[in-house]
């Protein structure tokens, strides 16, 4: 049986402009599986939100930007992701969170005076021993 943890990370909060700023405070998830990061996005003048993921051995230790691997003639290559959202919406992010102690989100915004609202919640999966 899933054993389950869920958390509001931010109430309905102006965006920053370009300067990423942290969603809420750090998430512990060791023990976990996965995290879903659930977003509701009021667009305002901006052309949309920039959500960055980072994940940590230790709160407040050095943040790893989340990364996907792809593979092609025997060589692997990285690239950051970063989630953009141009529209109003609810959206949601599935992160593998298997081994990592510590995640925090970041937000920012593109082009645009900042004055949309996001509002993020979260639910934490893991497997019961």
């Amino acid at each position: 049986m899933p054993m389950y943890s869920r958390g509001v990370l931010q109430t309905a909060t102006v965006l920053t402009k370009t300067t990423p700023t942290i969603m809420g405070a750090e998430i512990k998830c060791a023990g976990y599986n996965t995290i879903t990061l659930f977003l509701d996005y009021v667009n305002g003048d901006e052309t949309g939100l920039i959500i960055t993921p980072y994940v940590m051995y230790s709160t407040g230790g050095t943040a790893y930007q989340d990364q996907s691997w792809s593979a092609a003639a025997g060589a692997k290559t990285v690239t950051a992701n970063t989630y953009y959202m141009t529209a109003s919406g609810n959206h949601f992010i599935v992160m593998d969170v298997s081994g990592v102690e510590f995640v925090k989100f970041m937000q920012s915004c593109a082009d645009g005076t900042p004055t949309g609202t996001v509002a993020a919640t979260y639910t934490l999966k893991g497997d019961v021993a």
